[in-house]
């Protein structure tokens, strides 16, 4: 804060853009203090090459002393020193998984003004064209439907839909929207103020998602647990016990990689032991103590848990059938191949899978509450 502090005053000083604030988190203006919720910021939450080009382009704005001999002989140098990639096949996974069908017919319809069609049929998919008309794979599974009446059927493989932005964005939301129901459907909650997607507690046996690894060994991961915090207030000393929530979300790419494909994005939900969600700076505090180890090994861990926790095992699943076809989602991660690889042997840094059966939770402290181990 000091330092911050004395960056500010500089700025001022010197009438210079002296203070960068990156935005890594997508924290919005409100959950910062008041000297620096009016500064602009570089915004990495969405996506760091666009982060990083808006930062190069600042830097640049603003005359930031660069020497470019220099530069280049430092990479010269690192790249000396550094291990090459092995020439071998190594396998990537990702937190993508394939959407193997979607129903070639969209319908229109027509809604009365004075239903409430959430009420009515929470369980439907629709996107919304305006006040009183939207679009869906077909009508709702239950329910009369004197209070809809189909407009129009959309061909859109055989028209030009198909290569629309419009069109695609109407696919995506109601491939999304069935994924969820899905979700809830098997028993997850979505939160009341930011429609976050997450394990409740005991909807599983000891809030544990057992699992087939990558490698064909079995484990398991956490998906519920409580931390407690020590907590400072105008002097007082005392202990808040937090409980954490794997959450989850998709988003559908309609020609991502050729073909649809959905991302499948982690998180952690914070609420109180009541089920009361925690303000978003606490909540982003401690998501940032309980995931400090979490490395890459233990997101796809998590990523293959809940999908095989989502498909009872099985590698797809079908969300909806109609009859101009099925709404079916593939449930393992795409994984590419490479043809170069890291020598994992020659790496001296300590591994990732020390002890494969366990994937418990890091409990280091964080800025201002310290974690109290039960």
């Amino acid at each position: 804060m000091k330092e911050r502090t004395l960056a500010l005053s500089i700025a001022k000083e010197r009438n210079i853009d002296f203070l960068i604030p990156i935005n890594v988190d997508g924290l919005k203006a409100t959950e910062l203090d008041f000297m620096t919720s009016d500064l602009v910021y570089i915004s990495f939450d969405k996506s760091w090459f666009v982060g990083l080009s808006s930062l190069l382009k600042k830097l640049h704005q603003i005359g930031t002393p660069r020497d470019e001999r220099i530069g280049r002989e430092a990479i010269a140098r690192w790249l000396s020193t550094i291990e090459q990639p092995s020439k071998r096949t190594e396998t990537q996974w990702s937190n993508l998984i394939p959407i193997l069908e979607i129903p070639s017919r969209i319908r229109r319809y027509i809604v009365r003004s004075d239903v409430n069609v959430r009420s009515i049929a929470p369980d439907w998919s629709v996107f919304w064209e305006d006040r009183n008309t939207l679009l869906a794979f077909g009508p709702p599974e239950s329910s009369s439907s004197d209070w809809l009446k189909e407009a129009d059927v959309i061909d859109y493989p055989k028209s030009d839909y198909t290569a629309s932005n419009a069109m695609k964005r109407v696919l995506a939301v109601l491939v999304r929207l069935g994924v969820e129901r899905l979700c809830l459907r098997r028993g997850l909650r979505a939160s009341e103020e930011s429609k976050r997607i997450y394990f409740p507690p005991s909807l599983i046996v000891n809030d544990r998602l057992r699992f087939t690894r990558y490698d064909g060994k079995k484990t398991y991961v956490q998906v519920v647990g409580e931390r407690r915090f020590r907590t400072i207030s105008q002097g007082n000393v005392s202990i808040e016990t937090s409980r954490y929530h794997l959450s989850l979300g998709f988003k559908p790419f309609m020609d991502l990689l050729g073909h649809p494909v959905s991302r499948l994005r982690l998180g952690v939900y914070w609420t109180d032991t009541e089920n009361r969600p925690l303000e978003a700076k606490k909540a982003n505090r401690r998501r940032k103590t309980l995931c400090k180890d979490w490395w890459n090994y233990q997101w796809l861990s998590r990523t293959i848990a809940v999908l095989q926790w989502l498909g009872n095992g099985r590698e797809e699943i079908t969300i909806l059938r109609t009859d101009s076809g099925d709404l079916r989602i593939g449930l393992k991660p795409l994984a590419f191949s490479s043809d170069l690889g890291i020598d994992e042997d020659a790496l001296s840094a300590i591994g990732e899978e020390d002890d494969p059966t366990v994937l418990e939770d890091s409990e280091e402290d964080d800025e201002d509450a310290t974690t109290i181990t039960a």
